[in-house]
């Protein structure tokens, strides 16, 4: 990283930053997706009407955006759900945090994505994106959210389903991104009074919503939140 860089986010972060505390950590087995609790005294959310994202440091000049899931607004804390199996620095970062360790972040910025109101809200996405899908079930209330989420680890399948009481369903992941595996999940389902949303790997997402455009019976929307690539 140059030293100009280095310097402008250090500002940044001694301008904005603010802290939270873990209060614990669990991981899926194998350790490759982590659920973290976190108290954020400081944290704004009054733009809690899309989905929210932070920007957590990482590393020295390193940030990530993960999403702040299950906001109780009472004891100011959420959950974090992050994947870790790319061997990247946020992999690094969670496979080293304990309870008790101090996050650090930057702003609280929204997504594209927010409930609907007219027709059904479909999501689609892989493991990055289970708690930005948490997060838009909390928006909806009482809506019904169905979908699929791709997954490649069959324990981890088995995990989702036995974790989560909700109408989206853990698919394979085949090693495309999920692209073959959402587009069969899809075949059968009539969408054309659907709210589509899409997130997680950004070339799987474009690919996906350009198949899914040329449907004789187009969404009534499609909403897309890349996130990495």
């Amino acid at each position: 990283m140059n030293i100009i860089k280095q310097k402008a986010l250090h500002l940044l972060e001694n301008a904005f930053g603010k802290t939270g505390t873990v209060l614990a950590v669990r991981a899926w087995e194998p350790a490759t997706f982590f659920e973290v609790d976190v108290h954020f005294p400081d944290m704004d959310m009054s733009g809690w009407k899309r989905v929210q994202h932070i920007k957590v440091r990482v590393g020295e000049g390193i940030y990530r955006d993960y999403t702040p899931a299950g906001w109780d607004e009472d004891i100011r804390t959420c959950t974090l759900y992050i994947h870790a199996e790319q061997d990247g620095p946020g992999a690094q970062w969670i496979r080293s945090l304990r309870t008790g360790d101090r996050i650090t972040y930057v702003g609280v910025g929204a997504t594209m994505h927010k409930p609907t109101y007219a027709g059904e809200m479909v999501v689609l996405g892989d493991m990055s994106s289970i708690g930005h899908y948490l997060a838009l079930q909390q928006l909806a209330g009482s809506r019904k959210i169905s979908g699929a989420i791709t997954i490649a680890d069959e324990n981890h399948r088995e995990e989702f389903k036995e974790y989560f009481n909700w109408n989206i369903q853990p698919v394979k992941n085949n090693g495309d991104g999920g692209l073959q595996s959402m587009l069969k999940w899809t075949s059968d389902k009539p969408l054309a009074n659907s709210n589509i949303y899409i997130s997680g790997h950004i070339p799987t997402c474009i690919r996906l919503r350009k198949e899914l455009k040329k449907r004789n019976d187009s969404p009534l929307g499609i909403l897309v939140q890349g996130f990495w690539s």
